[in-house]
């Protein structure tokens, strides 16, 4: 159900079975350029459509980023991802396999299936893939053709992790924002496997099943 306060948007969803109705119109909103702030399974995370280029470059406008920085694709599965990427190495697939979803980071080199502003490195051509956790999240990619562009919402120095915070931020430049609740500041661990062994890059959410 929507419910409007001063500036935003809020949108409560069921937190075990997430309506699909008001999923399938997010994503067709997403497909549309729309931009969203959803709960995942570490920090909040501004998404759009990775096929979207104005919902990327929206994305980076409410980052004020550098369109060279770090985005995630965010995917339901395995089978997904390996879409997106040249190859996958035998390693990180049974690591994802084993662990995902959940809170990692993989960074992959992407092939030509995904537009080029949705990369985490244009001129190296890498990808950071994402298999999240969050039901909210996973219920959409069930719903949504493609995938999804994330980063997290960071303003300063510090994560953002209370709704009312969000709202008062972003609460007129977003579609809306899904309410998860009061976050936990907890980083993905991030994966290097675009060289011949796996690098650590951050040593984040549970790092400790790797």
């Amino acid at each position: 159900m929507f419910y409007s306060k001063t500036i935003a948007m809020i949108l409560n969803l069921h937190p075990k079975n997430p309506e699909i109705r008001t999923l399938k119109t997010i994503s067709e909103n997403l497909k549309n350029g729309a931009v969203y702030i959803f709960p995942t399974d570490t920090v909040y995370a501004i998404i759009a459509d990775s096929r979207s280029k104005k919902g990327i470059e929206k994305l980076h406008e409410l980052k004020h980023s550098d369109k060279n920085k770090p985005l995630s694709i965010l995917c339901p599965d395995i089978s997904t991802a390996s879409e997106y990427v040249e190859t996958l190495p035998n390693e990180a697939f049974k690591l994802m396999k084993r662990i995902t979803p959940g809170p990692f980071t993989f960074i992959l080199r992407a092939n030509r299936n995904i537009p080029r502003w949705a990369v985490v490195n244009p001129k190296a051509k890498t990808i950071g893939i994402r298999i999240p956790e969050s039901i909210f999240l996973q219920e959409l990619l069930k719903v949504h053709e493609g995938t999804l562009t994330c980063t997290s919402v960071f303003t300063g120095d510090e994560y953002l992790t209370d709704i009312n915070d969000l709202e008062d931020l972003f609460g007129n430049q977003v579609d809306a924002i899904i309410d998860g609740g009061i976050a936990k500041v907890e980083t993905s661990t991030i994966l290097d496997f675009t060289s011949d062994e796996m690098e650590v890059l951050r040593e984040g959410k549970g790092f400790e099943r790797i």
